[in-house]
C-alpha cells in the first residue's frame, strides 16, 4: 500500500512542474540538462517537502558556491547553508571540495565529482 501511494505522489509530481530556474544572488541558474518531468516551480514546495521526507535514502550534491560571507550548496534540488537540515541531516561545512552532513550521528562527505578527473604524471 505504501509503495503505491509513493507511485502515485511521484506521478502527480511528474505532471504538475514546470519549467523553472533557481534564482541565487540575482542570477539565474538553469540546468539544461535536467528532465522536463523532474522540473518544478517553486510554487511546488510543498510537494517537494513531501517527497524529500518521503525519499531521503541519498543527497544528491548539484552545486556549490562557497567562500565569501555565505556559502550556499544545492542538496536533493534544495538550496542549504551551514546549519540547515535536510533529510534528517545537518549540514556541517561547505568548501570547495563538497558539503559535510551529519547523518545519524555520523559525518559523511559529499561532493559534486567522486571520480578523479584529472591525474598527475605519477598517477599514470
Amino acid at each position: 500500500m505504501f509503495r503505491i501511494i509513493n507511485i502515485v505522489l511521484l506521478l502527480s509530481v511528474m505532471f504538475v512542474g514546470t519549467v523553472s530556474a533557481d534564482v541565487i544572488d540575482g542570477e539565474e541558474l538553469v540546468d539544461p540538462t535536467r528532465p522536463f518531468a523532474a522540473i518544478i516551480s517553486s510554487n511546488d514546495t510543498g510537494i517537494l517537502d513531501l517527497l524529500r521526507t518521503v525519499i531521503p535514502s541519498s543527497y544528491d550534491l548539484s552545486f556549490i558556491r562557497a567562500g565569501g560571507s555565505s556559502s550556499i550548496a544545492v542538496i536533493n534540488d534544495q538550496r542549504v547553508t551551514v546549519g540547515d537540515t535536510i533529510g534528517g541531516a545537518e549540514v556541517l561545512a561547505i568548501d570547495y571540495g563538497g558539503v559535510t552532513l551529519l547523518v545519524n550521528n555520523v559525518e559523511r562527505r559529499i561532493s559534486l565529482y567522486d571520480t578523479i578527473i584529472k591525474s598527475t604524471p605519477a598517477d599514470c
